[in-house]
């Protein structure tokens, strides 16, 4: 009997020890994750505190851009009333205890009643020193504002007023609008939270007599990441940097009851643990929720804005789901010839036909999209020109639906652009381009007069001698049937070589009107026999490399391919002359691949300076100076681009100067 006694002792033993051994690797493992858990939750609470206030103060920030935009044009000294009454309706919708602007010339005006202090210069005040000189937006150092009594910050923003006076326009945020933010901040173990400026003063306090004094955490927060963990005598902080601003948030848990909570019996720790984890997961669950529906509002302002601020220099309206129209700036009642009366309180409807200015096709066309961007909740754009005053004028409106998270029609934004000197500038290059055409023409005639005086030289003067032979033999009596048929059918061939000679110059400088087939070392052969006269006179020959076992044939526009090759000759001849090269021969070397002809033109001549580089196929860019008209590279590289479909490059400047003509050997016919 006491065998199975001792063997229940025995078992029971090793199972306590076993259960022993788990509630205690358990309780280290809970341990681990209670300190772990503990410095997660102070990293993520007050990183999520830092990301609202961040949130916040931009916000803040964005609104005083926008009240800048809207006072910078106006003239403080003439409107200051209209100013005045601008600040106040500023202050109620960016919800500030006050907004204020100070000029240079110590004048300020506030959206407030204030009686100005005697003494009180405004260029001399700290907000105003501080924000000129940085010429950015600035957040002030925290005061205890007399008037308010209570702590406050500024949110001032310089500008340039109309007449270029300097300016600073300020919005005042008492420090209180986020102490809940500041301490509604869940810590565990009696935890507090408080915010901090960068000389170690606390700012907010759960305790108010601590607010203003200097923090025994202050000599800690030069680090600007996320730092948990500082352990200080009593305390274990926590800190977090707020972007825009010089402000911290800081966690602090007092160490006695962190450990005696950690030190508690192991089922009691379980089963706080659970408990505690349960009530995090049901906190963070309802935090979540109310941090969307903030996140929403926030998302939804932020759109509008970013918009507004996007698109700066375009007339801006927006207007709501049922069209009542929200907004509008001064440039859209320029740009429509309208006063600011006529669409305050309005609806953007075509009754009330705001763009009126346009003639009634176009405002129709736009109403039309307005209807089809509202109900189908796509953006639209549409460019259009009208005459006023006997000058065109070209606009571009784009409309843009405004939708919620779940793609709800909130309203719509009309973005109007003045687009005038672009489609001006588009006509002047048109313009510019067609009289570079003309001028190529003309010179084009000139090289073909040239070319064929060069060819009907010789032909013109063996005529020349056989008719007056023909004449001298008569006249001595010497002229037979056979020497006159002889010297007849001598004259006849010289005339048809000078037919041949027209045809063959008429061909080449006719435009293309179909792609033909035709070889392409032929054609560039034709290329030189017909500029050969000279070249031949300066000793020039041309050396075409190829492999004969390629088929040259290629469908594209041939003539217009021979103007390129004619042009890189002659550029290729004077580079030549111009250096006196021993080498004058200009090498051409045809490739196949891939469907595609590279042909590369090179000359050891005089070379390009890399000076040009980026003007060398620009218009009227040359490299002959006086003697060149900057047109033969640009409509070259034109015409391989969007004739023959190609393209025409430099490979290399000097020794030797290479240029490249990639030509594609079946081209479509389409133009």
């Amino acid at each position: 009997m006491k065998k199975p006694f001792f063997k229940n002792i025995k078992l029971i033993l090793i199972f306590s020890f076993i259960f022993l051994g788990l509630i205690s690797s358990n309780y280290m493992v809970n341990l681990q994750i209670l300190q772990g858990m503990i410095k997660d939750q102070q990293t993520n609470t007050i990183k999520s505190a830092s990301k609202r206030i961040s949130k916040w103060l931009d916000q803040k920030i964005d609104s005083m851009n926008v009240i800048k935009t809207f006072i910078k044009n106006l003239d403080h000294e003439t409107h200051p009333e209209y100013i005045q009454n601008l600040l106040l309706q500023s202050k109620e919708v960016a919800n500030f205890a006050n907004v204020y602007v100070g000029y240079e010339d110590d004048i300020i005006l506030s959206g407030l009643k204030w009686d100005r202090p005697t003494n009180y210069n405004t260029i001399r005040r700290p907000w105003y020193i501080k924000t000129t000189n940085r010429n950015s937006t600035t957040i002030t150092d925290p005061y205890y504002d007399v008037g308010f009594k209570k702590v406050v910050v500024a949110i001032c923003t310089p500008f340039l007023e109309k007449n270029k006076k300097q300016a600073v326009v300020c919005g005042i945020l008492p420090l209180n609008n986020i102490r809940n933010e500041i301490l509604d901040i869940p810590l565990p173990y009696d935890g507090i939270a408080y915010l901090m400026d960068r000389h170690g003063k606390i700012l907010l306090h759960p305790n108010k007599e601590q607010e203003l004094r200097n923090s025994m955490y202050g000599l800690l927060t030069k680090e600007r990441t996320t730092t948990v963990n500082n352990e200080l005598n009593e305390y274990i902080f926590s800190h977090d940097h707020i972007k825009q601003s010089n402000w911290f948030i800081i966690a602090q848990l007092n160490k006695s009851s962190v450990y005696e909570k950690i030190n508690l019996q192991l089922i009691i720790n379980l089963t706080i643990y659970g408990l505690s984890l349960l009530g995090f997961i049901f906190l963070n669950m309802l935090y979540t929720k109310k941090q969307n529906i903030s996140d929403e509002k926030l998302k939804k302002t932020e759109t509008l804005l970013n918009h507004f601020i996007d698109y700066g220099d375009r007339g801006i309206l927006i207007a709501d789901s049922k069209n009542k129209i929200l907004f509008f700036n001064s440039l859209f009642t320029q740009y429509l010839r309208l006063n600011k009366l006529d669409i305050n309180d309005t609806y953007l409807e075509a009754t009330n036909n705001i763009f009126k200015i346009y003639d009634s096709k176009i405002h129709t066309q736009i109403y039309k999209k307005i209807a089809y961007a509202k109900h189908f909740k796509k953006s639209q754009e549409h460019s259009f020109e009208f005459i006023f005053n006997n000058e065109t004028y070209y606009f571009e409106i784009t409309i843009l639906p405004v939708l919620s998270s779940d793609k709800v029609y909130q309203g719509l934004m009309i973005l109007l652009k003045d687009a005038t000197e672009k489609e001006k500038e588009k006509i002047y290059k048109k313009e510019q381009e067609d009289i570079l055409f003309q001028q190529a023409k003309m010179a084009d005639l000139g090289e073909m007069i040239a070319a064929v005086s060069h060819q009907w030289r010789q032909p013109l003067n063996s005529l020349s001698i056989m008719v007056g032979n023909l004449l001298q033999f008569r006249q001595f009596g010497r002229l037979s049937d056979e020497m006159f048929e002889e010297n007849l059918n001598h004259c006849m061939t010289n005339i048809h070589y000078l037919a041949d000679t027209i045809e063959t110059f008429r061909n080449f400088y006719k435009p293309s009107k179909k792609c033909q087939k035709f070889q392409v070392d032929k054609a560039i052969d034709e290329v030189f026999y017909i500029i050969s006269p000279h070249f031949k006179t300066l000793g020039i020959n041309l050396q075409i490399i190829k492999d004969e076992r390629e088929d040259m044939t290629c469908l594209n526009y041939k003539n217009e391919f021979q103007q390129i090759v004619a042009n890189l000759m002659h550029n290729a001849k004077d580079a030549i002359i111009e250096d006196k090269s021993y080498s004058k021969t200009i090498e051409v070397e045809i490739k196949l691949l891939d469907n595609n002809f590279y042909i590369s033109f090179k000359d050891y001549g005089c070379g390009i300076s890399k000076k040009i580089e980026n003007q060398l196929f620009q218009s009227f860019a040359t490299t002959k100076k006086d003697k060149g008209t900057g047109k033969g590279l640009y409509l070259s590289k034109l015409i391989a681009k969007n004739k023959l479909m190609g393209s025409l490059t430099i490979k290399n400047y000097s020794n030797p100067t290479e240029f490249l003509i990639v030509l594609p050997s079946q081209k479509e016919e389409n133009g």
